[in-house]
């Protein structure tokens, strides 16, 4: 056998993108002559039963495990420089940020969990979706819309007024206090047939 260890062993090299597509890319070796790789996998946490992707940009920086002949590998990940820096200083926190500007961010110091910049967020289940908090939930928003039966076991307040329309009336169960007038243009029956008209 002939063949040196250099061409038998592997080694890592750096490189930057020159091409990209889901799950593969090209890469350009600047210490191998500028030597164009073929398209070589991206090493991935997981590619059959459960998957994940993330598509390489042209000029990223990443790191590759070359074969000894430097005609095969397999990028293992991209890498921060100089040019492209991590988009956190705090050692504290998880972020992931798009080039949108949108972010997902976790702060494991104050265990706030933070989405921002999107325009739209899609929540798709087939089932049941729980939503639990030990405190107050705050949803801002200049307009909600329900298109399902509304169940409030607990206590429903209102500050700026109430308004409905269609459906087959209003049925309450219990007592009714009204600290003002009521307006109504129909009549206002009790259980003894007493109406609104109904005079002494």
């Amino acid at each position: 056998m002939n063949e040196t260890l250099d061409e038998l062993g592997a080694t890592v090299r750096f490189g930057t993108v020159s091409a990209s597509k889901p799950g593969f890319a090209r890469v350009r070796l600047a210490d191998l002559g500028n030597l164009r790789t073929m398209w070589l996998p991206i090493a991935y946490p997981k590619t059959q039963n459960d998957q994940c992707c993330w598509t390489y940009d042209e000029g990223e920086q990443v790191a590759v495990l070359m074969d000894g002949r430097g005609e095969d590998g397999v990028i293992l990940g991209a890498i921060y420089s100089d040019a492209d820096k991590p988009p956190v200083s705090d050692p504290n926190k998880f972020v992931a940020r798009f080039k949108d500007g949108a972010t997902l961010e976790y702060d494991r110091a104050t265990h706030v969990l933070a989405c921002r910049g999107m325009t739209q967020v899609v929540v798709d289940a087939g089932a049941e979706i729980v939503l639990r908090a030990g405190a107050k939930v705050t949803v801002v928003a200049p307009e909600a819309e329900f298109s399902a039966n509304v169940t409030v076991k607990g206590k429903l307040s209102y500050e700026g007024g109430m308004a409905g329309s269609g459906g087959g009336g209003s049925s309450i169960r219990g007592n009714v206090k009204v600290d003002g007038n009521i307006d109504a243009t129909g009549s206002i029956m009790d259980a003894g047939g007493n109406s609104n008209h109904h005079s002494h």
